[in-house]
């Protein structure tokens, strides 16, 4: 089995390209050897992330990349190890979206939150009137469609249905927009 070069050429990656679909895996492990800790060391360096959660990504990212070939989505490139790494930095990239999405849901609800036997009840009561106060500010559309959302769980769909918007996406907005004035008016208390 010859070495996986940094740089390959037409010719050679039409033979890697042969071995992956015949089931020959062994070339994903040379390509795990050789530019593995290439692409987990920037990783780590850019994004400050654990080595598990590097090596996780590398992992991912050269099975993506197997099954782009299986594929035939991809016809040639030059550099492998380029590749896996910019697949490695847009999986990275991806999953911190996400989380960051989830914890902003998260803090969303946390305002709708009322837990009647916390230590900091009195807080809570605080939060929760100074949240229902702000809420009492805002337009009467603002009101409806955050009710829509966060109380009876309509889907973006649903609302822009019940609120005659053009479609999922005005409603997304608009709820966003509303959001956002709604937690200005909170913080401007």
């Amino acid at each position: 089995m010859v070495s996986i070069l940094l740089y390959m050429n037409q010719e050679e990656f039409s033979a890697l390209k042969a071995q992956l679909k015949e089931g020959d895996n062994n070339y994903l492990k040379i390509i795990f050897e050789e530019h593995g800790a290439y692409c987990i060391n920037n990783i780590q360096r850019k994004f400050k992330c654990p080595l598990e959660d590097a090596e996780d990504i590398l992992v991912d990212a050269i099975l993506n990349f197997r099954d782009k070939i299986l594929q035939d989505k991809i016809e040639y490139i030059t550099s492998i190890r380029n590749y896996v790494f910019t697949t490695c930095v847009n999986m990275k990239r991806e999953k911190d979206y996400y989380t960051n999405k989830k914890r902003e849901k998260e803090h969303e609800v946390t305002l709708f939150l009322y837990d009647e036997n916390d230590e900091a009840q009195e807080y809570k009561e605080e939060l929760l009137n100074l949240s229902l106060n702000s809420f009492k500010q805002l337009g009467e559309s603002c009101q409806q469609i955050l009710r829509y959302f966060y109380i009876y769980k309509y889907s973006m769909t649903e609302i822009a249905t019940k609120m005659n918007l053009s479609n999922a996406n005005s409603a997304k907005v608009t709820k966003a927009r509303c959001y956002k004035k709604w937690l200005e008016i909170v913080k401007k208390k």
